[in-house]
């Protein structure tokens, strides 16, 4: 559950900012499927030494061996440090950027690398327009594409790249507005 790309009404959740009678109706991350190519990379990052050590330790020049086990050895090291850093951005980076949808708000949270966050919110009245597509052919296979979502407000537009189902993020984050909006109209 806390590693799935939608959650509905998520349990002891909150973020910066939230007001007190706020409450987490959603908690949508990019599909999983969008960590292949990293975690394809990952594992490639891994067997590499495996098969590249022997040979290198194999180089010889004039009957004599280039570089030394000790040598080989730490920056077998460094490599697989490199790896776990690799590793670790790519999947931080997908566990935290997020998109909030609460009763009153929509927020964006975006990581850049470690040291970068980015926070966009919007109140729920304020959007105008929520379009959603598909492209490609994994998109197609998989359901996966992106949520763009206008708003009246100073950030013309969010997006939310790589959602599983767009069409039923578009679809609830339109439910909401709409009750918002109709709730906000009867007080």
């Amino acid at each position: 559950m806390v590693f799935s790309s939608f959650i509905a009404d998520p349990q002891r959740t909150s973020y910066d900012g939230a007001d007190a009678d706020e409450n987490v109706k959603y908690v949508l991350r990019r599909s999983k499927i969008t960590n292949i190519p990293w975690l394809i990379a990952t594992v490639i990052m891994i067997a590499l030494p495996v098969f590249g050590v022997p040979y290198i330790l194999g180089i010889k020049f004039s009957g004599e061996i280039v570089f030394k086990e000790n040598y080989v050895f730490v920056a077998t090291l460094f490599w697989y440090l490199a790896t776990f850093g690799f590793f670790f951005q790519k999947f931080v980076n997908w566990f935290f950027n997020v998109l909030v949808i609460t009763n009153k708000k929509l927020v964006d949270m975006d990581f850049i690398g470690l040291a970068y966050k980015n926070i966009s919110e919007t109140m729920l009245y304020n959007i105008e327009d929520v379009t959603s597509n598909i492209t490609g052919i994994v998109g197609t296979i998989f359901n996966v594409g992106d949520v763009f979502i206008q708003t009246a407000a100073e950030m013309r537009e969010f997006e939310f790249i790589g959602a599983d189902d767009p069409s039923k993020v578009r679809d609830l984050i339109i439910d909401l507005v709409e009750k918002t909006k109709g709730h906000n109209a009867t007080h």
